[in-house]
């Protein structure tokens, strides 16, 4: 009879320890989006896909045609780049560069590898499409504007760092 009554009190304990939980929950602000219409904020870490931003200062693309993303890549998905030719003779300038995003692991080894920063992972999560054909992109006839704290934080990276007091330069 004891271990009866016993058991109907870790019952109700724990009842209450569930309910307590729920109501908890119950008064908190809402996690959950209306999709379509609001979308989620994505961190700066986000990996999207593959993108070559167009740096306005510039006045195009910080891409000099020099392969090293290509040679990271683990899967070969950054292929057939071509250097701009002006006379016959290539110039540090992209004429084309190639994307296969079905075949991407984002990674993110490429945008360690390029030394310009001249392509970054994008915020666009959204890449289903009905055509395989369509994953298939070029970057540089793109022209891809990058928008928000993703902006802000790419121009940031090519700023000169602030002298450090009492540090000479090495022209000096």
């Amino acid at each position: 009879m004891f271990r009866y009554i016993k058991n109907i009190i870790k019952g109700i304990i724990s009842l209450a320890e569930g309910m307590g939980v729920t109501f908890k929950h119950f008064f908190r602000k809402p996690l959950t989006l209306q999709y379509p219409e609001e979308r989620p904020e994505l961190s700066l870490r986000f990996r999207g896909r593959l993108v070559m931003p167009v740096d306005e200062e510039k006045g195009g693309v910080r891409c000099t045609a020099c392969m090293l993303c290509a040679r990271a890549c683990p899967n070969g998905t950054i292929t057939n780049i071509e250097k701009v030719k002006v006379d016959g003779k290539p110039k540090p300038k992209p004429a084309r560069f190639d994307y296969d995003l079905g075949a991407c692991m984002f990674c993110n080894l490429c945008v360690e590898a390029c030394p310009f920063s001249a392509i970054i992972m994008g915020d666009e999560y959204e890449s289903a499409v009905y055509d395989k054909k369509d994953l298939k992109l070029e970057l540089v006839s793109e022209n891809y504007v990058l928008k928000g704290k993703k902006k802000e934080w790419w121009k940031n990276k090519f700023k000169e760092p602030a002298a450090v007091p009492g540090e000479r330069k090495k022209n000096d």
